[in-house]
């Protein structure tokens, strides 16, 4: 599996809350999309969100899936 998605929500940062499932392939396979939706969050949600897909990364072994 060459992709993987990660799923974060809002007020939900710890490592375990943190889903990690099979991605969809980008058009290039040297590229990462992220999607935020600005319904509900603020500019400061989403960098703590960013950050703790950081560690996520960081703790999980690689590839991820």
């Amino acid at each position: 599996m060459a992709q993987v998605k990660l799923t974060i929500q809002r007020g939900k940062n710890t490592l375990k809350d943190i889903a990690v499932a099979a991605g969809t392939a980008e058009t290039q396979s040297d590229t990462m999309s992220l999607n935020i939706d600005f319904t509900k969050i603020s500019k400061g949600d989403a960098l703590m969100m960013i950050e703790a897909l950081e560690q996520k990364i960081f703790a999980s072994p690689w590839p991820m899936l």
